[in-house]
């Protein structure tokens, strides 16, 4: 789509006028002792016309329009204009920061912003990066604010637009020290992990030889992010249009599921689920084990005898059933499904405390599922649950957030193709034998299922796939992890 509107850098909406951008590229040549006013007018209808073609949308705001001037002005041969046009941009902002550091207005910067911790990108704020030097380090507000000026004086030095937390972490540190608080600096600091470190448990982990220990969820999503993704759809995820499932525990496939075979014998179901549960747990990052019914008519008998006990009896009196315990037990390694062919009076005095232990039915039963939402419990459907030996494996999992892109079919375009390039980058990762063949899914928000455009991505994203060499098949449900990444890009709150 052509761009018909610019967003400024206070973020208002603006025509969109590509004589402005001929006039820029024209100045340019000046300044690079050449005047071609033809020319510098081709070059701007090319502008446009790459701006349509990678998607940027109706509304583009003016740092891309930016660079779109830059890549068709090195594209077309006209290096030195290019370099004048640079050096004129980089001039502009520096002025502009300077002007905005030296009135030391209480607002948000422009142009600069923050890549957290979680993902996310966050404009510049002052009252959030000395409120942050308050909280983390036990300094004075005078010197917090002292902190801040220095670390802006750096910032205006270079022409960065974008900071990692991490890096701007160091710069407080440094300054810190400078001002003569090495001590709150040392003692308050950010933990560091040494990056060759972490390289080498990845590596020790690719040829079974270890783990990766000490390295937390946010470490292991930052790495994933940096080292393995492409820049596109590292944009994708931090915008929040893109979720990726294992960025936490990248060398373990997302979701492997498994309907237990039934026994005569209960006790030997236990054992073989205890048994599966620990082996699929070193391959898979979630286990979900369907228990065939004798596991739930044993406990409807022990119920029926008085045996067991609900949920708030043992927690006040204790019960000595053996079958509850184990089934607890096997909830701490693997999501629990009892099949239930109908009724079961457990739902009336639940004897489970463990929120991992939940029911599973042939088909939707609204009474059961009633119930089990007073509970808080999940529930599970379907007619391949009651089929001993039923296996699914997931090896990636990913979900896209398409609100507001209705109709905007460059925009799903590029939504596809990042989600086909982070689905490939997770299969590289997990490139070993007890995952081969695993399934890539994927799931879609903010489009009304059945309409053209949400055919269209479904569509984009299948022959993407195709052309990759995978196929990715589309699943309805979202887990809660995916749902509040991807509530993210308006700000809304994960219900």
């Amino acid at each position: 789509m052509r761009p018909t509107a610019l967003i400024n850098r206070s973020g208002q909406v603006v025509p969109f006028d590509r004589n402005r951008v001929a006039e820029a590229i024209n100045r340019a040549q000046r300044a690079a002792g050449e005047d071609d006013p033809v020319l510098a007018d081709e070059l701007a209808n090319v502008v446009v016309e790459y701006l349509e073609r990678i998607g940027e949308g109706p509304s583009p705001d003016i740092e891309r329009v930016q660079d779109a001037v830059l890549y068709v002005l090195r594209e077309s041969g006209n290096y030195d204009v290019a370099l004048a046009y640079a050096r004129y941009r980089e001039a502009r902002e520096r002025s502009r920061r300077e002007r905005v550091f030296s009135s030391d207005e209480r607002r948000e910067r422009p142009n600069l912003s923050v890549n957290g911790r979680d993902g996310r990108s966050r404009p510049w704020s002052r009252e959030l990066l000395e409120r942050r030097v308050l909280r983390d380090f036990g300094v004075s507000e005078k010197v917090a604010r002292e902190v801040r000026q220095e670390v802006e004086a750096h910032l205006l030095q270079g022409d960065i637009t974008t900071i990692d937390s991490h890096l701007l972490l160091s710069l407080i540190e440094s300054c810190l020290v400078r001002l003569g608080l090495s001590r709150n600096a040392t003692e308050q600091g950010a933990l560091r992990f040494d990056r060759r470190i972490l390289e080498e448990h990845i590596d020790h982990c690719r040829s079974g030889l270890g783990l990766v220990l000490g390295c937390g969820r946010e470490m292991l999503q930052s790495w994933a992010l940096s080292q393995h993704l492409p820049v596109e759809v590292r944009r994708l995820s931090m915008n929040g249009r893109l979720w990726i499932d294992g960025l936490d525990d990248p060398l373990r496939g997302s979701h492997f599921t498994a309907a237990l075979d039934g026994h005569s014998q209960v006790w030997q179901v236990i054992a073989q689920a205890f048994a599966l549960a620990t082996s699929a747990s070193q391959d898979w990052k979630r286990v979900t084990l369907i228990l065939p019914p004798i596991v739930l008519g044993s406990l409807e008998q022990q119920h029926a005898r008085g045996e067991i006990s609900d949920e708030d009896a043992r927690r006040s009196e204790g019960s000595g059933d053996d079958l509850v315990k184990a089934l607890e037990t096997l909830a701490e390694i693997a999501e629990v499904y009892l099949y239930c062919d109908g009724r079961t009076p457990l739902l009336d005095s639940w004897p489970f405390t463990h929120r991992e232990i939940s029911l599973a039915t042939y088909a939707q039963d609204f009474l059961i599922l009633r119930r089990l939402q007073e509970l808080g419990l999940e529930h599970l459907s379907g007619p391949t649950l009651m089929k001993g030996g039923y296996r699914r494996r997931v090896g990636v999992a990913l979900a896209l957030n398409a609100q507001g892109l209705d109709e905007q079919f460059s925009q799903l375009d590029h939504l596809a193709m990042g989600l086909v390039a982070a689905a490939r980058s997770r299969l590289e990762l997990l490139a070993r034998p007890s995952l081969a063949g695993a399934d890539v899914r994927y799931a879609i928000y903010g489009l009304p299922p059945g309409s053209p455009s949400c055919e269209y991505l479904e569509r984009q994203i299948t022959q993407e796939g195709l052309r990759c060499g995978f196929a990715l098949s589309r699943t309805s449900s979202l887990p809660a992890e995916a749902c509040e990444h991807l509530s993210r890009l308006f700000g809304q709150q994960a219900d």
